[in-house]
C-alpha cells in the first residue's frame, strides 16, 4: 500500500501587479525557499493558495511538480470544466470559442495575451473591464466531449501556467512555447490536420503529441502565423 503524502499548506502567493516574468520567478521561487528550507522530506507536499474564484473557492498550486526542482502544478478545481487542464484541452477551449463566439474569444484572448506579456498580472482588475460570461458550454471535437468552463478559472490557470513555464524552463522558450502552442490550435483551419498533430491513436487510446518550439514555429508559418515572443 502506498504510503499517504503530508500536506503542508504554505502562505498565499499574490502575483498581481505589473512585474515582468524574472521578477515574478524570483518572487515565487524565494517563497518556495524560505517557507519549505526546514519542512523538506519523503512524502512531504507543499500547496499554495494563489488565487481567489468567484465562487467562493481558491486556486492553489502544489508542489514538487513533475521534476522535483522549483516547479509545481495547477490544482484545478473539479467543476471548471478544465478537467485536468492539459495544455491541449485550454487549447481547444480557445479554439472552439474563436469559431463559435468571436467576440467572447476576442476579450479572452486579449487578456490572455497582457498575461502573457506581463502587461497586467491582475486577472480580477481585467474581468471588471470586461463583461464575460461566468461559464460556457464548449464542445471539443478533437476529444468528443462537451464540457462547460468556467472563463474566470480558466484565465487564472492559464496565467500561473505560464510561471509554471517560466520556471521549469527557465534558460528557454517555456512561457513562449505555451502562448504559441494555444495560437497554432486556434488558428489551425484544417480540423483533421489538428488533431492528427495533437494527438496519436495507439493500442492502449489516444496520445497526446508534446510539439517542441521549433516544431510550433514551423506549424505557425505554415498557416501564416508569427511565433510571438513574451
Amino acid at each position: 500500500m502506498a504510503k499517504s503524502k503530508t500536506i503542508i499548506e504554505g502562505p498565499e502567493i499574490k502575483i498581481v501587479g505589473t512585474e515582468d516574468r524574472f521578477q515574478i520567478v524570483k518572487e515565487v521561487v524565494n517563497m518556495f525557499i524560505d517557507f519549505e528550507k526546514d519542512k523538506k522530506g519523503k512524502d512531504i507536499m507543499f500547496k499554495y493558495s494563489v488565487e481567489k474564484l468567484s465562487t467562493g473557492q481558491k486556486l492553489y498550486i502544489q508542489r514538487p511538480g513533475v521534476k522535483k526542482n522549483f516547479d509545481f502544478k495547477v490544482e484545478i478545481p473539479k467543476n471548471a470544466g478544465l478537467e485536468e487542464g492539459r495544455h491541449d484541452q485550454i487549447a481547444l477551449v480557445l479554439r472552439y470559442l474563436r469559431q463559435k463566439e468571436e467576440p467572447l474569444f476576442k476579450s479572452i484572448w486579449d487578456i490572455l495575451t497582457y498575461l502573457y506579456c506581463c502587461k497586467n498580472n491582475n486577472v480580477d482588475e481585467m474581468l471588471k473591464r470586461t463583461r464575460l460570461p461566468n461559464s460556457v458550454s464548449v464542445n471539443l471535437e478533437c476529444l468528443s466531449k462537451v464540457v462547460n468552463v468556467n472563463l474566470e478559472c480558466l484565465l487564472k490557470v492559464v496565467k500561473w501556467l505560464f510561471i509554471m513555464e517560466d520556471i521549469f524552463y527557465w534558460d528557454y522558450e517555456g512561457r513562449a512555447t505555451l502562448y504559441n502552442y494555444f495560437k497554432y490550435v486556434i488558428y489551425e483551419n484544417d480540423q483533421k490536420r489538428l488533431c492528427n498533430k495533437l494527438y496519436k491513436h495507439t493500442k492502449g487510446g489516444i496520445k497526446r503529441i508534446n510539439l517542441s518550439p521549433d516544431d510550433l514555429k514551423k506549424l505557425l508559418g505554415e498557416i501564416s502565423q508569427e511565433w510571438e515572443a513574451p
